[in-house]
């Protein structure tokens, strides 16, 4: 089962990352441009959880902006496959538990993508971000200034790219394509559950 055209709102999702894309480059921060109607969360409740997450990311260290973005996607992601599963003791002992099969962030994004559950690019993304996630819980002193992150964000396939004479660095990179990654997932468990 491959759930990778889902039409209308595949292509809203792809329009808003246009958009967050378009405030990277012109060097808007996100959140204050980001028009939020109070009932916004009320006739799309599904939308709280990126919108309390787009209030966080901004005001965040950029260790932590990278690991409330990782979080999110694995919270996602483990969503996404809850929904997916039976609801079962069976399910229930892969997802959590000791040494659960899918308890850890590497495991959900290779199961979510195996199970047709998220797109090629979705997965690549998933998998830079875990890894970037891994640099900064794992080492003190580290920025989006260090080399090996330099170089891993420009893979990144929603990043925000370079417009006219405005260069996105690395931490805008992160920022965009985390961003535009999380909001893709946001609808999925609802797509297949």
């Amino acid at each position: 089962m491959q759930l990778l055209h889902l039409g209308v709102n595949f292509y809203f999702t792809h329009c808003i990352c246009v958009q967050i894309n378009r405030l990277f480059r012109e060097g808007f921060e996100m959140a204050e441009k980001i028009n939020r109607p109070p009932e916004l969360t009320k006739t799309h409740p599904h939308l709280k959880g990126f919108m309390d997450f787009l209030t966080h990311l901004n005001s965040e260290s950029e260790r932590g902006q990278v690991l409330i973005s990782a979080s999110m996607v694995d919270n996602l992601l483990l969503e996404i496959l809850k929904s997916f599963l039976l609801d079962s003791k069976s399910a229930s002992k892969l997802i959590s538990g000791f040494n659960a099969p899918l308890g850890t962030f590497s495991s959900r994004i290779e199961a979510a993508h195996a199970l047709g559950l998220i797109s090629d690019t979705e997965h690549q993304d998933a998998s830079i971000i875990r890894k970037i996630r891994n640099e900064f819980a794992h080492s003190i002193a580290i920025s989006f200034s260090d080399e090996r992150i330099k170089q891993i964000t420009p893979k990144l396939h929603f990043k925000a790219e370079d417009y006219e004479d405005v260069v996105v660095d690395a931490r805008g990179q992160f920022s965009s394509a985390a961003t535009c990654l999380i909001l893709n997932l946001t609808n999925r468990p609802h797509y297949v559950g």
